[in-house]
């Protein structure tokens, strides 16, 4: 292994026109700073001290990040950054040549060069430049007083016109551009690349478009009115925030200038101004150049903006009419209308398929409308496209793509290390943990999460959700009440946020709230979700005949919306719920799901289905610990093994509390081999946690089911123990909530014969 780079060395390095100095973490190039990020120039240090050897990418891994594992995507990443650095051309490798299927190797010769002899190059507002090649001490006191007298009388004067710089608590409100030019295509959209370029900043912190939008509702301003310089400035000082960052373009014959300025909200001072001139391919380039600009003036060191400054055109689209379709549909996708913003994403990757961020939020898009297909294609594509996208986009689609390879536990690793090195204060990164932690069934985990994200940003919707379902899950339903009228209060609105109160109304059995939901879908293309819901609660109560013309509705509505993933899934939560009920005719008619096939003891059929999933998903955590043993056990079942079945289950304990379906599982196998007990044990957990059986971690809900077939699972355990005064008092629960149920279900029927048995 190579040699840590993280030694303190006086000695310096040269090697063609560039020189480095490992001390100070500096790349000159004829003695101008070359920016370059503080892993990058790790990477190259390694390189560099191992000049015309093979340096592993192991190696470069185990010395670079000795602590963290990084994927080796990052690493390729760096040395692409490396690249740019020097200079270097896709075609021209003059520094760093690759080895295939080995690594890298520094290609140049490097001199050790003593330190006795010092090029330092300084630079500030006043854009003093000094260099000093000689170290006898009266010089450099007579050359250090003349700069810093220099400096000072530069400062002095620059900031004696300035209001107070913000600091990295202090918000900042972005205004509309003024646009003059009469051309349509910047109007939304130069804020918008602004935004994502301030909020590259670990030191700058932009107020949130969901809470200026609330301002806004609150000061009376319609809808889709413009952000006027005067209507930042009110919701700059309703939210006490530092400053308005706001922009203007004009034409100039047939370029345009654009001019950036960040103005104090206490006094009107300008704190930072810039102006730029550039044509219209470059308006991009240029708006880019000139937040860098502002970033610098408003305080921010040059090291963090050096580690933190993808260029606009890179960390987006270099196209305007993309941007400006990307913009749009941010804006349907905030109002809770996923559905109508994916037609707007997907116009802006036909536009530059390069658009990484587009293929992201697509990827959320279909999540949210659940189609995993879909959301699982479009995250591999933006983290394929990694290198077009900011440092803070990077880490947020590097998590989102190992939360479609199902590698949950690598997705709290990336989330965790974006927020504890750059990013504490994005409350994305704290709502998706809290996501992720959920579907582990780690909720009070979940729970700390959202509470995070949503006091970071308290007029978003997706917080709120994530606190609903931890509620729910943890029986906590006095507060998800309260959490409830705390946003419709807030007048916070979407479907998946209705799906949150629909829940809360069946497990309440609310009956004026569930009509009320109800209602709110009716009509809506996302009543495919309330369907499905309605049909979990048909379930609930024996009523299978019901229920599947339900989950057909929402199967039929999801088809016609163009989601054939979803409608997919609606026809094996039916068939799921009629193998549970006793009826495997669904299940062999449609070939599957797996779970289904297992249950009826089509073996074969389910290992199939198993092992092409497995091969879809071969480090999914909860595939691989939950999912798949579910399959293997029932197969064991089939066999008379109901050992294997409970061993095999083990793997899905850390994670059972969020799937009532492996807790059902191990109930039966107990049920199998005679342990009346240990099977009623069991079945009371699901019994004993109404809100997990509905809003744990699904997509389209059957797990209602498992809640009222626990009371019939419940009763045969206790039956089998001898406890029969118990096992009666548990068949008459159950026998009482399916008293409508449909007469022929053979579950049904089964039970009936056993209560009769025992009386």
């Amino acid at each position: 292994m190579v040699e840590s780079t993280d030694r303190k060395s006086p000695q310096l390095y040269e090697f063609g026109p560039f020189r480095v100095d490992p001390e100070k973490e500096l790349l000159l190039r004829e003695n101008e700073t070359v920016p370059i990020a503080p892993k990058t120039f790790q990477v190259l240090l390694v390189l560099m001290r191992h000049s015309k050897q093979v340096v592993t990418k192991d190696d470069l891994l185990k010395t670079v990040w000795p602590d963290t594992f990084v994927e080796e995507a990052n690493l390729s990443r760096n040395i692409f950054l490396l690249r740019k650095a020097l200079g270097e051309s896709p075609q021209d490798h003059q520094y760093i040549v690759t080895v295939p299927g080995r690594g890298y190797r520094f290609a140049e010769d490097v001199q050790v060069v003593s330190d006795r002899t010092l090029d330092m190059v300084a630079a500030s507002h006043s854009k003093v430049h000094i260099e000093i090649t000689e170290t006898q001490p009266w010089r450099w006191i007579a050359l250090a007083a003349v700069f810093v007298a220099v400096v000072a009388a530069g400062a002095l004067k620059y900031f004696s016109h300035r209001g107070p710089v913000p600091n990295d608590k202090d918000a900042l409100v972005l205004a509309d551009f003024t646009n003059s030019t009469g051309d349509p295509v910047f109007d939304g959209t130069l804020r918008q690349g602004l935004a994502i370029q301030l909020d590259q900043s670990p030191f700058l912190k932009i107020l949130d478009d969901a809470k200026l939008q609330r301002d806004l509702e609150l000061m009376n301003v319609p809808p889709g009115s413009r952000v006027t310089h005067q209507i930042a400035h009110d919701v700059c000082i309703r939210e006490g925030s530092a400053a308005i960052i706001d922009g203007a373009i004009a034409s100039l014959g047939k370029s345009y200038v654009l001019t950036l300025q960040a103005v104090s909200c206490q006094d009107g001072k300008t704190l930072a101004r810039e102006q730029i001139q550039a044509e219209k391919e470059q308006v991009l380039q240029a708006l880019s150049s000139a937040a860098t600009q502002i970033r610098s003036k408003l305080g921010e060191s040059l090291n963090s903006i050096q580690k933190s400054n993808q260029p606009l055109e890179q960390a987006t689209t270099s196209s305007l009419d993309a941007l400006k379709d990307y913009t749009t549909g941010l804006a349907i996708m905030g109002q809770g209308h996923f559905l109508a913003s994916a037609p707007l994403f997907e116009r802006a990757i036909a536009i530059d398929p390069k658009f990484a961020m587009a293929y992201f939020v697509l990827a959320v898009v279909y999540e949210q409308a659940g189609d995993m297909d879909s959301s699982a294609k479009y995250a591999k594509k933006a983290f394929d496209l990694l290198d077009h996208t900011s440092e803070s986009e990077r880490a947020e689609i590097t998590a989102y793509y190992y939360r479609a390879t199902g590698e949950l536990n690598k997705e709290i690793d990336a989330y965790q290390l974006a927020i504890r090195n750059n990013y504490p204060r994005q409350w994305s990164f704290h709502n998706q943990l809290s996501v992720t932690y959920i579907d582990l069934g780690q909720f009070e985990k979940g729970l700390e999460e959202a509470r995070e994200a949503n006091q970071l940003n308290p007029d978003i919707e997706a917080p709120y959700r994530r606190i609903l379902d931890a509620y729910l899950c943890t029986d906590h339903l006095a507060e998800a009440d309260q959490t409830a009228a705390k946003v419709r209060a807030r007048g916070i609105d979407g479907s998946r946020i209705h799906q949150r109160f629909l829940e809360l109304g069946f497990i309440e059995d609310d009956k004026a709230a569930i009509a009320r939901e109800i209602q709110w879908f009716a009509g809506k293309p996302e009543e495919y979700i309330s369907f499905g819901l309605q049909a979990a609660n048909l379930n609930l109560h024996g009523k299978r005949q019901a229920s599947h013309a339900m989950y057909q509705r929402a199967a039929d509505l999801a088809q016609r919306e163009g989601f054939r993933y979803v409608a997919e899934e609606f026809q094996d939560a039916d068939a799921r719920a009629d193998a549970l009920s006793g009826n495997c005719v669904s299940a062999q008619k449609l070939g599957h799901p797996a779970f289904a096939l297992a249950l009826c003891g089509q073996t074969s059929q389910a290992a199939t289905l198993a092992a092409q999933s497995s091969k879809a998903l071969p480090n999914g955590t909860i595939w691989n610990a939950v999912q798949l043993p579910e399959i293997q056990s029932l197969l064991a079942l089939n066999r008379n093994d109901p050992a294997t079945a409970i061993e095999l289950m083990t793997a899905a304990s850390p994670y059972e509390r969020a799937y009532p379906d492996a807790i059902y599982v191990r109930g039966l196998a107990y049920l199998k081999m005679h342990k009346g007990a240990e099977a009623a044990a069991e079945f009371q957990k699901i019994e004993d946690h109404k809100g997990a059986s509905w809003a744990a971690t699904w997509v389209h809900p059957n797990w209602a089911l498992y809640y009222s077939l626990s009371y019939l699972g419940m009763a045969r355990g206790l039956a089998m123990a001898g406890e029969n005064r118990n096992a009666k008092k548990a068949y008459g629960d159950f026998l009482a909530s399916w008293n409508q149920a449909d007469r022929d279900t053979p579950i049904l029927k089964q039970a009936k014969a056993e209560y009769a048995r025992l009386k």
